[in-house]
C-alpha cells in the first residue's frame, strides 16, 4: 500500500521546475533545507527553503525590513494538513490547512508519486509559477520508517 510506503519523514535532496518546453531550473537554488513527513493517520508537513537565504539586521523576527521579508517568503514554502492516496494511480493527495503561502488555504494538490528504495520522487501537476506554469519535482531521501527509527 502506498499510504504504509510513505509514512515516515524524509530529507529534502532536490527540487526542479520543469517549463513546458522541456527547460529546468532550480528556483531554490541548489543549498536546499527541507524536511517532509507522512505520519500512520493521515497528517503531513512539508517545509522547504533555500539554504542560503540572508539573515536579516535584527535579531527581532518581528523587526524585519520589507526587502528581506520579502526575500525570505520568496525562498520559502511551508505547509501542512492531511493527506490521501490513491494506490492505482500511484498519486498521494495533500488537503492543505495551514500554509505560508495563503492561496494555498483549503486546496488540495496532488503528487504524483515515484519511489525507488529509500528515494521518493514527487511531481505536482501543472501549476503557476515564476510567472508561467509548470511541473514541480521534488526528490527526497528517508530519513525514518513507520516506527521513527532511522532507516539504514
Amino acid at each position: 500500500m502506498l499510504k504504509d510506503e510513505l509514512v515516515g519523514t524524509w530529507k529534502l535532496l532536490s527540487m526542479e521546475y520543469v517549463q513546458p518546453d522541456g527547460r529546468r531550473n532550480h528556483p531554490f537554488g541548489i543549498h536546499l533545507l527541507g524536511c517532509l513527513m507522512y505520519d500512520a493517520h493521515g497528517n503531513m508537513s512539508v517545509q522547504l527553503m533555500r539554504g542560503d537565504r540572508a539573515f536579516f539586521a535584527s535579531p527581532d523576527p518581528l523587526a524585519s525590513q520589507p526587502e528581506e521579508t520579502k526575500a525570505a517568503m520568496d525562498g520559502a514554502a511551508f505547509y501542512f494538513g492531511t493527506y490521501s492516496v490513491d494506490d492505482d494511480a500511484r498519486v498521494v493527495s495533500h488537503a492543505i490547512e495551514g500554509s505560508l503561502f495563503p492561496n494555498w488555504l483549503g486546496v488540495v494538490q496532488r503528487r504524483h508519486v515515484l519511489l525507488e528504495g529509500e528515494k521518493l520522487s514527487l511531481r505536482t501537476d501543472p501549476m503557476p509559477f515564476a510567472g508561467g506554469s509548470g511541473v514541480m519535482v521534488l526528490t527526497w531521501r528517508r530519513l525514518t520508517g513507520r516506527t521513527g527509527a532511522p532507516s539504514h
